[in-house]
């Protein structure tokens, strides 16, 4: 961002609003693994902030989740959801192909079967999907090299 650009982060009645749609891969630098996989309608710095910081387990997930997160060392990649794909269910998506059987504790596949029937919805949802997890495998690949 350069000096004449200005984001504003906007502020109503004391609570920071919504800003947009992402979703996000907590990818462990040193063994390539996938911790944990999330979805946000705010920033994702304030939401990873809130992740590692917050006592509540609901806003702090990974600090509930992960193990030894404090000790281990992590790149948060964040993908942009395009207008046409619904957020939970891009995170449902990718939960199940990135963390199968892992993720909020539910059996691998469950999160595919929610779609069934949505086929254009389905369609962008696995398009989306298929970039981040290309994304994912190069960065592992990078990792290994």
């Amino acid at each position: 961002m350069t000096h004449t650009e200005t984001r504003v982060v906007a502020i109503r009645h004391g609570r920071v609003q919504p800003s947009g749609s992402w979703v996000y891969v907590w990818f462990d630098i040193e063994t390539g693994d996938i911790a944990y996989v999330g979805a946000t309608a705010y920033e994702p710095a304030l939401r990873a902030h809130l992740h590692l910081e917050s006592d509540d387990p609901q806003l702090g997930r990974v600090r509930a989740t992960v193990d030894r997160y404090a000790e281990r060392d992590f790149d948060v990649l964040v993908f942009e959801v395009p207008a046409d794909v619904d957020r939970g269910v891009a995170k449902r998506h990718l939960e199940a192909r990135l963390r199968p059987g892992v993720a909020a504790g539910r059996p691998a596949g469950a999160a595919a079967t929610q779609t069934d029937g949505l086929e254009a919805e389905v369609r962008s949802v696995c398009n989306f999907s298929d970039d981040v997890v290309r994304i994912i495998a190069q960065r592992r690949a990078a990792h290994r090299s």
